[in-house]
Parts: structure tokens; sequence; C-alpha cells
């Protein structure tokens, strides 16, 4: 009798993979595209994001309430950071610039409770375009989730729950129980 149920657990286990590894496969993808077409300039180092032609974010993080970005510019640059706005209807965003070095990194730190914002002249004339990073979130899993992906953790729960109460039916059933006899 344990083979059996050894059995009906291995082909349930291929049968639900099956199903999601189609759902994963139709799914839409998460990340939204960059509909900027500005590249990173000649001789920039590696680049986690473009600012315009001239500047780009070598890396980021996020450490003791500070956002930590570090810039690089081909030229002598300014530019503006904000830090993430509060959550009121109305209100004002207070900038600080700050001057990039021609072909040096620029370390900056800002205090944020979450993300910052930042643009220079350049990417504001030319495509109306300023730029966010937002504090790394603390999550196991991040998302962002939609409706499917609390469906399918749902129905995974669901399905788990199914396994482990028909595991302890069947086990009390056939004998198999290690628990103590119940006394009538």
């Amino acid at each position: 009798m344990k083979s059996h149920i050894v059995i009906i657990l291995v082909l349930s286990s291929i049968a639900f993979a099956g199903v999601a590894s189609a759902q994963q496969a139709t799914s839409t993808p998460t990340a939204t595209p960059s509909n900027s077409t500005v590249s990173a300039p000649s001789g920039a180092p590696d680049a986690e994001l473009v600012v315009d032609s001239d500047v780009v974010v070598t890396s980021y993080r996020y450490e003791d309430g500070e956002m930590i970005i570090k810039f690089w510019s081909s030229e002598f640059k300014s530019i503006s950071v904000a830090p993430r706005a509060d959550s009121s209807e109305s209100g004002t965003v207070t900038a600080r610039a700050f001057v990039l070095d021609e072909d040096t990194i620029t370390t900056v730190r800002i205090a944020s409770p979450g993300g910052v914002s930042f643009w220079t002249a350049e990417s504001m004339e030319q495509n109306n375009q300023w730029h966010y990073l937002r504090k790394p979130s603390t999550f196991l899993i991040t998302g962002p989730w939609s409706g499917a992906d609390v469906r399918d953790a749902g129905l995974g729960g669901a399905l788990g729950v199914m396994v482990a109460v028909l595991y302890e039916a069947v086990s009390a059933k056939i004998g198999a129980s290690q628990r103590g006899e119940r006394l009538a």
C-alpha cells in the first residue's frame, strides 16, 4: 500500500510540474522594458542604468537609511537627485544637485526612506525623462505579483494540505501510523 501512495505522489508531482511550466511559458514578463533609446557613452564601465548620453549608474545599494549611487560621466555634468516623496496628496520634492567629474566614478549618498529619483538637464530636454531607483525589497521572493500568482499560491497551499491529510488518512487506515492507539 505504501508503494501506491509513493506512486500517486510522484505522478501528481509530475502533473503539477507540467502545469506550472506551461503557465510560466505563457505568462507575460514582469519587467517593464525601457523606452529609452539612449545608449551608454563610449568608454563607460558596466552600467546598471543609462541616464543620458554622458551619464550612467554603475551600481547602487540601500544601506542604513541612505541610497548610495555610483555615477560615471564622460564629461563634467550636473545631476539632480531627490529622495522618494511622501505619500501625501500634495507637497514639494526637494532635489539636491551633484557635480559629476569627467571620466570618474562619483558616489552620491542621499537619505531616503525608499527610493530616489534623478535626472540631468539633457535627459529632461531630449526625452523628458527622469529615472527612479527604489529601495531593494527585503522579501525572500519579490514581486510584482499578479492575480494569477496569488491564485497559483492558493492552489499550491490547498494541494499541500490535501496531500498531507490524505497521507495521514491512508496511513491510519492501513495501520502504518506511528501514533498511539486509540482507546474506545
